[in-house]
């Protein structure tokens, strides 16, 4: 976890050790399960680019006003856990639609001991649906699981009216881009790029944030 320490110390201006023993917590928890379902590559022994490439933009996107989170497709936990160690009064809901997945997070964030998180089993469009879920929270976040469009139609229901979508994305997306801006809602779309040393194998990263246009009622198309 060295690169993590010192992306934490030298890119977050954070002290490492406050954080590095919760990280290496989760390394242990996820690593002993995907000895049984896969959730990384079976080759792996550390998930520390997988934790880089998941807090990367808060280099640059300061979600200190977020107050609650839904993670789209947390697989085995990215992003959401990462930041919920770093942001640990985030109100968060980790989200996936395959059971085994949810049933390793749940136990990830049991043993973590973590307050303020909801582990769901389900997909973002029909959770979004509930009385329990519909137009709650501040932000959704999702790391590279389905084009921006998808994502966007997803969580939409999921977010307040000053709610914002976060997707973290690699490689050219400009096609996802013009798909997007096509859609006629009522939203404003933001792309910021990002570029770090080459030792910490965070590659053409970017971040994209879809969010309303203004704080009137909600309407329809959005």
């Amino acid at each position: 976890m060295n690169l993590l320490k010192k992306f934490l110390n030298d890119e977050l201006h954070l002290d490492a050790e406050i954080y590095i023993e919760q990280f290496i917590k989760y390394e242990t928890l996820l690593l002993d399960w995907n000895k049984k379902i896969n959730l990384i590559s079976r080759k792996s022994t550390s998930i520390e680019d997988h934790i880089l490439n998941s807090i990367f933009f808060l280099t640059r996107y300061d979600i200190s006003g977020i107050r609650s989170l839904v993670d789209i497709g947390t697989g085995g936990g990215f992003p959401g856990i990462p930041l919920k160690i770093l942001y640990p009064d985030l109100e968060m809901v980790l989200l996936d639609s395959i059971r085994k997945k949810i049933i390793v997070v749940e136990d990830i964030a049991e043993q973590m001991n973590f307050k303020k998180i909801k582990v769901v089993c389900g997909r973002a469009e029909e959770i979004s649906k509930t009385q329990e879920f519909r137009n709650k929270y501040d932000a959704v976040i999702s790391k590279a699981v389905a084009p921006l469009t998808e994502l966007f139609v997803w969580g939409r229901g999921l977010l307040n009216q000053k709610g914002k979508t976060l997707c973290i994305k690699g490689g050219d997306i400009s096609e996802e881009l013009s798909l997007l801006n096509k859609k006629k809602y009522n939203f404003n779309t933001e792309v910021i790029n990002f570029e770090f040393p080459g030792s910490y194998g965070i590659e053409d990263k970017k971040l994209v944030i879809i969010k309303r246009k203004s704080t009137d009622k909600f309407s329809k198309q959005f």
